[in-house]
């Protein structure tokens, strides 16, 4: 008896390719920098929890008092400065033509990811902040503005991405090949050290792959229960992580690296140091009027 009872399985149906493209733009670019990054460099990760509780009631006053801020200044301040404080973390591995050299730089200039809408999409570039650390937050969150609203006659960095849309991966991997060679072509198109953004809070650590010595990966503020002394309190809390370049920074300077930046984040002295000299300017301001 030939024929099918009804009972037995259908033949699933293959699947089929959508779509197949090369790569090309910005894609290109992405994966040659990835690929700079596990080849040239040993990438090690450290994870981290900041309370926020303090520096966000500076944030908030400084928004009342200065200008207001986001958190993004702050964390970029906060990587400067720990960088600053370890030195050894503002370098970057190169090759050379026998051998490889670590070259140290003299400015801590923090990379930020811009995330805008260009033309009727969504593009995601790398802004630099030059000399974060000697910037106030004030100065830092006008240039965050600027990158999201500017042109690319005004942004180098938003002009290089968009020479990325015609770039097939050879030029991408010339581009990359020469950053692993030329100190002054890699600090002229990018910072010595970084941050990634996680939004939300639902994220907690991001662990970023990039070709820098340091990189904070930034996760989401959200309020978790917290141990003070012999006491459960409610916080909020951020967490993150460092990646680092373990051919360059060894884990005892890393360490310190991570720890210079939660205490900058948990103290904010950073933040009340620039609430003071506020106060001190208006204050002799009011004392030379005075004795007008």
């Amino acid at each position: 008896m030939s024929g099918n009872n009804g009972n037995a399985p259908r033949r699933a149906e293959a699947n089929r390719v959508l779509r197949s493209e090369p790569l090309r733009g910005e894609t290109a670019y992405i994966y040659a920098l990835k690929n700079r990054a596990k080849q040239h460099h040993c990438l090690a990760y450290g994870t981290f929890s900041v309370e926020m509780e303090r520096v966000e009631e500076l944030r908030r006053e400084y928004s009342r008092r200065i200008q207001p801020i986001t958190h993004v200044p702050l964390y970029v301040k906060a990587a400067g400065l720990a960088v600053e404080g370890t030195p050894e973390a503002n370098a970057v591995l190169f090759r050379k033509l026998f051998g490889l050299r670590i070259v140290q730089f003299d400015g801590v200039d923090v990379n930020v990811p811009i995330r805008r809408r260009w033309e009727g999409r969504w593009i995601t570039f790398i802004g630099t902040i030059r000399n974060a650390p000697a910037k106030t937050l004030a100065a830092i969150q006008d240039e965050l503005a600027h990158l999201q609203r500017c042109g690319p006659q005004e942004s180098p960095a938003l002009a290089r991405f968009l020479r990325f849309d015609h770039m097939s991966l050879w030029q991408a991997r010339l581009a990359h090949w020469w950053m692993k060679w030329s100190p002054e072509f890699y600090v002229g198109n990018v910072g010595t050290c970084g941050i990634t953004l996680a939004d939300g809070e639902a994220h907690e650590y991001g662990f970023t792959v990039a070709p820098t010595t340091a990189v904070f990966g930034i996760g989401g503020v959200r309020r978790e229960a917290v141990v003070r002394g012999e006491h459960i309190a409610i916080a909020r809390m951020m967490k993150g992580c460092l990646m680092l370049d373990n051919f360059v920074l060894p884990g005892i300077k890393a360490a310190r690296l991570l720890e210079d930046f939660k205490a900058l984040l948990e103290s904010g002295s950073f933040v009340e140091e620039e609430l003071n000299v506020v106060a001190s300017a208006k204050e002799e301001h009011t004392e030379m009027i005075a004795a007008v």
